[in-house]
């Protein structure tokens, strides 16, 4: 039998086997941060041309719904004259004002008194100036701004039969080969919703009283 001292110091000086223990982090490798980035930016781009496309077919049936609403003032108004058609100042903020427009009132004062005085619906969502007129206000940015109106009113209309009776200025454009539903009364002042050409840039209120285009 071994003696005391030498049992415990093979006990003392044996070997320890330790288990090895593993690090295991949990944050994302540069790779695997990099693949993120990289789906995400993929899915902007996919996604934003879908909302641009959205938000432009929003803005135009906003927009068509209050031409909607000014062809309904204006049959209000031919009730309330008989038929007769008002003759307007096309471009108020021209100044010194034309001539031949010096005295006449704006649409939207024509249109006051069924409105209230609340004009924003002559307002379209995506009015912007991009053609220039002279003007007293030319840091305006919109047609809202600077006439009162987002819509031209049919200078065939205004300048050649204005005060006359609205059935005349139907037949008027019948026997030049417009019918009703081709005869426009309001429109965006520009091609607001889409290029110039492109079906829906421009919205049109016709004497048929529907809204639409001319594509």
């Amino acid at each position: 039998m071994k003696p005391l001292c030498t049992l415990i110091m093979t006990i003392t000086t044996a070997p320890v086997r330790r288990r090895a223990s593993r690090s295991t982090g949990s944050g994302f490798t540069l790779v695997e941060l990099m693949a993120v980035v990289g789906i995400i930016a993929i899915l902007i781009a996919i996604l934003l041309p879908v909302l641009s496309k959205a938000r432009v077919a929003a803005s135009r049936t906003a927009c068509r719904a209050q031409l909607a609403d000014i062809g309904r003032l204006f049959q209000m108004y031919l009730n309330d004259t008989k038929g007769r058609v008002m003759r307007v100042n096309p471009l108020p903020s021209v100044q010194p004002p034309l001539p031949s427009n010096a005295d006449l009132p704006a649409v939207v004062e024509v249109f006051d008194p069924y409105t209230k005085n609340v004009r924003a619906g002559w307002r379209c969502p995506a009015d912007v100036i991009t053609v220039e007129y002279p003007t007293s206000k030319p840091e305006t940015r919109t047609y809202f701004e600077r006439e009162g109106t987002s819509y031209e009113y049919n200078a065939f209309i205004n300048a050649r039969h204005g005060w006359d009776q609205w059935q005349d200025v139907l037949t008027t454009a019948k026997k030049r080969g417009v019918t009703a539903d081709r005869l426009w009364i309001f429109k965006d002042f520009e091609n607001f919703h889409q290029k110039r050409g492109v079906a829906g840039s421009t919205n049109f209120l016709f004497a048929d009283w529907h809204v639409g285009d001319f594509d």
